[in-house]
Order: structure tokens, then C-alpha cells, then sequence
């Protein structure tokens, strides 16, 4: 020491940083990759494994035999939640950063599309879901990016603004020329959400991430136990290859597979399907009006509610539809009825809900759902209704026993097992901001009024669907399945 310098030498002060612990994450979709990239900034060795070959040359290409929620043409992005102001802010929070990695990517790879959002009503009056969500827009100062449709002055504005031609109008069926009432969100839109997933992998990837995957390296098969009774711990996982992988944290954002595979969460997490239809339209020198009319510039996201038999709407028994993609498609999802998959399995005492199969189960959508999405189609987008159907899907979800997330430190394993999952069809939105919020609960930060709503929480009655169990009229095996013959019939 002080070799190279004439000036006398220095008493040296050590100085140490603390090491970051190794976490091992199970899951390459939304929640895992948002929850890495926020741990990887803070600095800890992360190693990310999922079952599917993400990492190969087709990333996370949409594919028939995917039932992953993650990975997807397109996800509806809206800040509408009643009353859950917490939800509406985090939505917000993450729309600055969508337009910021968005404008990162430039040359048009757009990440997410403001073309707005029609929420219309099933009367021709606004529910108590939507006043509330309306109301909640003005506490924040955003009222004016909301637009009534019988609304003179929101009319006005909308075309001073721009917005006119997306304030659309629709006949209720048998309603004697009246219409049904509905909202414009001139702040919503939609997310790729599989675009975004390669976007995080690779800036996780330059940031050290490693990432194990594939259907054998990949695939996790249990986890690592030391010790037993108040001193167990878990010590990392094995996968299907034999290999053992060892960690001081091991995250499970399975998605909804995480019930089958962490026994303790199946109680409180159930996964159901949401079905989901593609309408290709004619090629654009055949159609070039229909191409237009819905394009992302002419047409907005749709979403259309069902009122439950009290007649209340409910913000998951709905039916929407998208702008065309660039390659002409137009996707209409169906979850009026998600749907569950119950089976036997040898660790569990009970059967339970789980994710088809890829590849190897059925995936044909129940005819319910179709005739749904018909009547929908002929109220909303009638020019459509006597296109073929090109595919169909079923879109597997984490329900939670109140639609809110369960990211928390499981009980009973000394801080070493954590979930972060039960999407429950609305998480994509949050992407961009989602693993800060989770970075606060895997450091232990005081919980916010948001995290504490995301805390281990048993003690909740059954609820959201997850009370029907295996007996329930939701089952996938009580359900009559469109065949090929049911969507090539004009009209469906």
C-alpha cells in the first residue's frame, strides 16, 4: 500500500457493503419479471425459472397451447375500480411508466395504446360501480379525462378534445331506439403484455439476471427443506432435470398454478378461465372500411358488464373487445363466467382448481361463452358477425378470495417463501410498477394501505367463487365445448 504515492500512508478503513441475499423466483411472467427487475435494481442475485422456453427464439409468442395469462396479444389497461382508490392511484402510478418505456423503445413499438375505453352500462342509466368510479375521478382531479355519454357538457368537451368519435352509441336490443348509457376513459387503452415480459427479460438479462428454462431445466418439482417445526427453512428448489438450486429466498409467481404447487395457498387461491375468441378480418384490399373503423386511431377498447341476478354489476362478469391488431385481429374475451378445473391430486386431501395442460388437455371454450360473445358481437360489432372465428382460448387466472393480490411472506418458513400472485384478471395493467411495491414487502417495509391488502390473510371467508368448490356450477366438465363445425356456422 502507498506504493505509488510520496505522501505518507494512511491508516485503510475497511468498508463493507451488505451482501444481497440470492433469490430464486419460479414464474417468467408479469408478477415474477416486475418483482426481479425491482429486486435486480436493489442488487440481489437473482435466478428466474419458468417452465416455458421464453428464452428461445420464439420469446413469449402467443401459442395455442398457452393458457398463461401473461402471455398475450393484448391487455385492457383502465383506472375504473369503484370505490378501491388504492387500485385506481396504483394503475396511474404504473400509466407514467408504460408511456416511458414506450417512448424507451421508439420507432412505434408502442408497449401501451391510449385509444381510450367505453365502459357502457347495461341500462341506459349509470350503476353504482361506475358513480363510484366517477366519483373517485374528481377526489383525484380527473374528472375532465371521463366522459358521460348523456352527459351535454362531457359531449362538449369530448369534441373540443378529440374524443368525439369514440363516444359511441348503442341501440338496446328490443329497447324501442333507446341506448345504452356508457362512460369514455380517455385515459385507458391497452398493454402487450407478452412484448412487455421480453422488454423486462432482456433489461433484466443486461442487469446479471439468469434465467433457467424450458420444459425440464425449468420445470420446478419441489422445494428444498432444512430443518423442521419453528426452524424450518426453505433452502432453494429442485426442478424436473434433478438439478438442485439453492437460494435464501425462493419467490413463487407461478400464477395459477401456484395452488397446486404451494399446497398452504390453495384455500385462498383458485385458478379459473376466462375465454377468449380472435376474428380475423378480411384481408385490408378486401375491407379497408372495416380496417379503419377499427383501428386503434378510429375505435375504442369496449367493455360491456352483467348484472349478477340482483342486478348489481360486477366488474369481473364482463365481456370486452379490442382495436384491431396490426395484423387485422380483433380479440373478444369472455369472463362472465371464469371457469374452474378441478382435479384430484395425490399431495392434496381435496381436489383443486389447476391450469390446463398445453398440449395435452382440452382447450375448445364452452358454447355458454360463445353465445355470450355472439350476442355481444351483434350488439357492439355487428359488421363482425359473420366472420369466422380464427382461434380460441382459454386464459387461465389466479383468483383470490377478494380480488386483491397475495404478496407475502408465507408463515411457518423463517422468511425464506414467498408469494406474489392472484391476479385475478387485473394485474398485467401494473407490470411497469407492480415489484416496487413488491420490493417493500420482501424488505419489510411498513405496510401501505395498498400492501397491507395484499398480506397472507386465511382468516377471509370464502368468497369471489372459491366457496362453489369441485360441486360448483363452474366446472369445465359440466360445460358443452364448441367444436370446430360450432364456429365455422355463419353467425357462429
Amino acid at each position: 500500500m502507498g506504493v505509488f504515492s510520496s505522501q505518507p500512508e494512511q491508516p485503510q478503513v475497511m468498508t463493507t457493503s451488505p451482501v444481497k441475499p440470492k433469490v430464486i423466483i419460479v414464474g417468467a411472467g408479469i408478477f415474477g419479471l416486475s418483482t426481479a427487475y425491482y429486486l435486480a435494481e436493489d442488487g440481489y442475485n437473482i435466478t428466474i425459472f419458468d417452465q416455458h422456453a421464453y428464452d428461445s427464439g420464439d420469446g413469449y409468442k402467443l401459442n395455442p397451447g398457452s393458457t398463461a395469462a401473461s402471455v398475450d396479444e393484448n391487455k385492457i389497461f383502465r383506472a375504473s375500480y369503484g370505490d378501491e382508490l388504492h387500485y385506481q392511484r396504483l394503475a396511474y402510478e404504473a400509466r407514467e411508466i408504460w408511456k416511458k418505456w414506450s417512448a424507451e423503445l421508439g420507432d412505434g413499438k408502442e408497449l401501451f395504446v391510449e385509444s381510450g375505453m367505453l365502459r357502457v352500462q347495461h341500462s341506459t342509466q349509470l350503476d353504482a360501480l361506475e358513480c363510484q368510479t366517477l366519483a373517485n375521478m374528481k377526489a383525484e382531479g380527473l374528472r375532465d379525462t371521463q366522459y358521460v355519454l348523456t352527459n351535454e357538457e362531457d359531449v362538449r368537451r369530448a369534441t373540443k378534445n378529440g374524443w368525439a368519435h369514440k363516444l359511441l352509441k348503442f341501440a338496446i336490443p328490443d329497447g324501442k331506439d333507446v341506448t345504452f348509457e356508457a362512460v369514455l376513459d380517455s385515459t385507458a387503452g391497452y398493454v402487450y403484455p407478452s412484448k412487455a415480459c421480453a422488454y423486462l427479460a432482456d433489461k433484466l438479462r443486461k442487469k446479471g439476471a439468469e434465467f433457467i428454462e424450458g420444459p425440464d431445466k425449468g420445470v420446478f418439482v419441489s422445494f428444498q427443506v432444512e430443518g423442521s417445526g419453528p426452524s424450518r427453512r426453505i433452502t432453494g428448489i429442485v426442478t424436473k432435470d434433478g438439478n438442485e438450486h439453492f437460494a435464501d429466498l425462493v419467490i413463487m409467481a407461478c400464477g395459477s398454478a401456484t395452488p397446486m404447487l404451494v399446497p398452504e395457498v390453495s384455500r385462498v387461491l383458485e385458478a379459473t378461465a376466462g375465454s377468449v375468441i380472435t376474428i380475423h378480418l378480411p384481408p385490408r384490399e378486401e375491407a379497408p372500411q372495416l380496417w379503419d373503423k377499427y383501428s386503434q386511431e378510429q375505435w375504442p377498447v369496449i367493455i360491456g358488464h352483467d348484472p349478477d341476478p340482483e342486478g348489481r354489476t360486477v366488474g369481473s362478469r364482463s365481456i370486452y373487445s379490442f382495436p384491431r391488431t396490426e395484423d387485422g385481429l380483433i380479440k373478444i374475451g369472455y369472463r362472465v363466467t371464469k371457469y374452474t378445473n378441478y382435479v384430484k391430486l395425490p399431495e392434496f386431501s381435496r381436489p383443486i382448481s389447476v391450469p390446463l395442460r398445453p398440449g395435452l388437455d382440452d382447450t375448445s371454450i364452452p358454447l355458454k361463452s360463445i353465445e355470450g360473445i355472439k350476442t355481444f358481437v351483434s350488439t357492439f360489432l355487428p359488421d363482425l358477425a359473420a366472420l369466422p372465428v380464427a382461434v380460441t382460448r382459454l386464459c387461465f387466472y389466479t383468483d383470490s378470495v377478494d380480488n386483491s393480490f397475495l404478496i407475502d411472506y408465507l408463515p411457518d418458513y423463517n422468511d425464506s417463501l414467498f408469494i406474489c400472485t392472484g391476479g385475478s384478471g387485473h394485474g398485467a395493467k401494473f407490470t411497469p410498477i407492480l415489484g416496487k411495491h413488491v420490493r417493500d414487502v420482501v424488505q419489510k417495509k411498513p405496510k401501505t394501505d395498498l400492501t397491507y391488502r395484499w398480506r397472507w390473510r386465511p382468516e377471509l371467508p370464502l368468497g369471489n367463487g372459491l366457496e362453489e368448490g369441485p360441486d360448483g356450477p363452474r366446472t369445465l366438465d359440466k360445460q358443452k365445448r364448441a367444436s370446430p363445425e360450432d364456429l365455422k356456422r355463419a353467425g357462429w
